[in-house]
């Protein structure tokens, strides 16, 4: 489908992703249980599935781009269904070819899931509107899959306490025949394993903020070690198993005992019947100018 027709879809539902979506609450937040919420994409029409493709591939081309020409002579060409040549080749290609690689081929369709598994958690994590708290600080997905660091970090502010807090996200997909269950134990794992390292990057970025926002993130690992009230974890699984599970994250409470304190665990399914032919619909917006 042409990103025209695809933009046209999208706008009809506001540009946004959770638009698209059936998102539930599924455990609310209680003492070393995990707040999960599970969203789900089943069903989608073709036309809908595009328009998910092309918020996603605006999303992460607008991100990559910067303040630079490069978005805006991507979006226009795509747009206009014109093929680049020459300079403004070379530029979108310099932005694209490290996570999708080129046409024909690509690169890893592992890799490719993978980061869009990962716009799809932030996209979500940044439309969903909380009354109870802002975020402050969002971190995009990396601009290359194999990038070391956090795959989410989120500082929010509480609109009661006036306080702020901060969740670090270990986010994966799951497209393998067994349960989601195992791809959430990796998660576990690996978040348990590689905190104190993510961390300790997030303090060397944020820690020098003016505020609050610097006053917290110059904390992160000591918070971590705590298991502060103002600190807290979180796993996200975006999954093309479907129908998904009726439970999940259930032993989070055991894996993060510390975390005792409702709403200090917290995790998102993602169910995306379609997430491989999304995937590729997002390389291929991207490839559509080249």
């Amino acid at each position: 489908m042409s990103a025209a027709a695809a933009e046209t879809n999208a706008a009809a539902h506001s540009g946004k992703l959770t638009n698209f979506l059936t998102i539930t609450q599924k455990t609310p937040p209680a003492s070393q249980k995990c707040t999960w919420h599970l969203s789900t994409a089943v069903g989608l029409v073709p036309v809908e599935r595009a328009a998910v493709a092309w918020i996603i591939a605006k999303a992460l081309m607008k991100y990559r781009s910067g303040n630079s020409i490069v978005y805006p002579t991507w979006y226009a060409a795509a747009l206009s269904g014109v093929k680049l040549s020459g300079t403004h080749r070379e530029l979108v290609v310099a932005f694209v070819e490290s996570v999708f690689g080129l046409p024909p081929e690509g690169k890893s369709e592992d890799h490719l899931v993978g980061h869009v598994a990962e716009w799809m958690w932030y996209l979500h994590t940044s439309e969903k509107i909380d009354p109870a708290r802002t975020p402050v600080v969002l971190e995009p997905p990396k601009f290359n899959v194999t990038e070391p660091g956090a795959d989410g970090f989120i500082v929010f502010h509480e609109t009661v306490t006036d306080e702020h807090f901060y969740r670090l996200w270990e986010l994966k997909k799951h497209t393998a025949v067994g349960p989601v269950s195992s791809t959430v134990s990796t998660a576990y794992n690996q978040l348990r394993t590689n905190a104190m390292r993510y961390l300790a990057q997030q303090v060397s970025i944020h820690s020098t903020a003016e505020g609050p926002i610097g006053e917290l993130c110059s904390k992160l690992v000591e918070f971590w070690l705590e298991s502060h009230e103002h600190a807290g974890a979180g796993i996200g699984v975006t999954s093309a198993t479907t129908p998904p599970p009726r439970t999940c994250f259930s032993t989070m409470g055991q894996q993060f005992p510390g975390f005792n304190k409702p709403g200090q665990l917290e995790g998102l399914l993602l169910a995306v019947e379609d997430l491989l032919e999304i995937a590729k619909d997002v390389r291929g917006y991207l490839w559509n100018v080249l």
